[in-house]
């Protein structure tokens, strides 16, 4: 019964991690779209920049479609932005993520 109800907990965790992270992502794009750009930027410099490799690492197809993401839409989104001044703002690492970001969308 307690295995029974870790998995349950893990399981409801888990999806909360993901609308969380669903959330995060289209904060992030409505900023930029918005030009937020000055608190996006702030908000960036708080955040570990090997961790969000780490999560950008772990997304998948089946990721994608578990956070109910749209690599089409996601790629709509990132038109319009300037994908220049993010890598600016995410610092030495912002090239790479960058990158990984485009190829999860592409």
């Amino acid at each position: 019964m307690s295995s029974n109800l870790n998995k349950k907990l893990s399981e409801l965790l888990g999806k909360m991690d993901d609308k969380v992270l669903q959330t995060k992502i289209n904060a992030a794009v409505e900023m930029l779209k918005n030009g937020d750009s000055d608190d996006l930027a702030k908000k960036l410099n708080k955040v570990n920049k090997n961790e969000l490799m780490s999560k950008l690492n772990e997304i998948d197809e089946s990721r994608l479609k578990d956070l109910n993401l749209n690599k089409a839409e996601l790629r709509q989104k990132m038109s319009s932005i300037d994908l220049d001044a993010v890598k600016k703002m995410l610092g030495e690492n912002g090239p790479e993520i960058i990158d990984k970001i485009k190829d999860i969308i592409d």
